[in-house]
């Protein structure tokens, strides 16, 4: 049985689609195309159609890809021409948080629920040798009037899977970590990847890293959702600075070194947790890297606000890392959400002092606005909104140059978020899916 692949390769959910191509490489089991663009997407569709014996369409999906109403339309008619045709698969946040609407309002037949590097490798195997795709843990699909869960599946260890599919030379920041154990109620990341750290380990990295080196790629970048917690799996004030400075030692001796490289830890896609920001951190990221940023979370400026949403760190923690930045010479570059839920004017009026404080001592400020993400805590909480009077006064402070962010067309994203639930795209909350005693494998989730 051949079978023959699509995965759309937007250029939002191109890391992700990454890793899941090298997967998919490396199982050999199916010929596998990356197709940007819905034109192109119609055209090797039909070619797979014609040329093999299986059709499988794979979309990563991240919620506000659909707000965007040209790419929302063109998947919906892709989905709809397509039926039957061809098995439609989504992964990705937006179908791990909200399955239900990913396959009824969406038009997928299955969704892959959380990491599916071995999932997809999996559910291969299965349709390869006409087996039960129920046998396969992390997939959310339809059968007859029922949806069902298959169960959770066993977290990957990320050595056994490569970051990119060098091969294609398709690269991107390297991942180093993988699951939070913070929970921050307004992102997916703990939630969808697990609340103990994983990490690749310092071998894997570099061994990836050389191919990387060898098109002539020379800035080195990680994806990490906290640099500093490296070799950490659970809670910890406590950052392992040691392990930290084994792998930048290792990269520098290898490849900056050797090769002219440069290091860039500790700014995006792999910001610090201010809590982690001690005066060793920063005199070993001094010694390696080339960043001239730290880019760090304090969300808001209000202790009672940063213990509701599950930031486990204080206002305080950041004064003290953004003190620590400048002192050795970095620019603290620090994160804020407006009009997260349940925030009050006393909150943004903190917010604001605390932001100026934070200028005041070298910092700048990244603004971003509360969208209600699916599969978060607060996935279906109201839109996150910025009142006039805060608009006013920090306009003062982004006319010095030390403010900026998207975060008035963030508000409009967290709009259009909230309509889409009201149009039904993004189903309501419907419970927990749980287990469906006695369905084989199966797990159900209630109507």
């Amino acid at each position: 049985m051949k079978i023959g692949m699509v995965l759309y390769y937007d250029p939002v959910t191109r890391y992700s689609v990454n890793s899941l191509a090298a997967s998919i490489d490396n199982s050999g089991l199916a010929d596998l195309f990356l197709v940007q663009g819905f034109d192109k997407l119609f055209e090797i569709t039909r070619f797979i159609i014609d040329k093999y014996d299986v059709c499988i369409i794979g979309f990563s999906l991240q919620t506000y890809m659909l707000t965007n109403d040209n790419f929302l339309n063109n998947l919906l008619l892709f989905n709809k021409i397509f039926k039957e045709k061809c098995i439609k698969i989504a992964g990705g946040p937006h179908p791990s948080g909200d399955p239900l609407g990913t396959l009824y309002s969406l038009g997928f037949d299955i969704a892959f629920i959380g990491e599916s590097e071995k999932t997809i490798v999996n559910f291969l195997e299965e349709i390869i040798n006409n087996g039960d795709i129920y046998r396969v843990k992390g997939l959310f699909l339809k059968n007859d009037d029922n949806y069902f869960y298959t169960g959770k599946p066993e977290p990957i260890n990320l050595d056994n899977y490569p970051p990119y599919p060098y091969w294609r030379y398709l690269f991107n920041p390297i991942e180093i970590t993988r699951g939070c154990p913070y929970g921050c109620k307004y992102c997916q990341v703990s939630y969808m990847h697990g609340f103990k750290m994983r990490h690749r380990s310092i071998e894997k990295i570099i061994h990836y890293l050389k191919y990387f080196i060898s098109v002539g790629l020379r800035d080195i970048r990680f994806i990490s959702p906290d640099s500093l917690g490296y070799g950490l799996e659970y809670l910890s004030r406590e950052p392992r600075i040691d392990l930290v400075e084994e792998l930048l030692s290792r990269i520098y001796e290898e490849y900056v070194s050797k090769h002219g490289a440069r290091i860039f830890y500790g700014t995006f896609p792999s910001e610090v947790r201010p809590e982690h920001f001690t005066e060793e951190a920063a005199r070993v990221l001094k010694k390696y890297v080339s960043n001239k940023e730290i880019i760090m979370g304090a969300q808001t400026g209000s202790n009672d606000l940063l213990k509701r949403i599950g930031r486990r760190h204080s206002i305080e923690d950041v004064y003290n890392a953004v003190e620590i930045a400048v002192k050795y010479g970095f620019t603290p570059v620090v994160d804020y959400i407006i009009g997260l839920p349940g925030e009050t004017r006393d909150d943004l009026v903190q917010t604001l002092v605390s932001i100026k404080k934070l200028v005041s001592m070298g910092a700048k400020i990244h603004l971003h606005v509360f969208m209600p993400l699916p599969g978060s805590p607060f996935g279906y909480a109201e839109p996150g909104r910025v009142p006039d009077w805060f608009k006013r006064e920090i306009s003062k402070v982004i006319g010095t140059g030390k403010a900026y962010g998207q975060w008035i067309h963030q508000e409009k994203i967290a709009s259009k978020i909230h309509e889409l639930r009201i149009k039904g795209i993004i189903m309501p909350r419907r419970g927990r899916i749980h287990a469906a005693p006695g369905i084989n494998t199966r797990s159900s989730v209630p109507p």
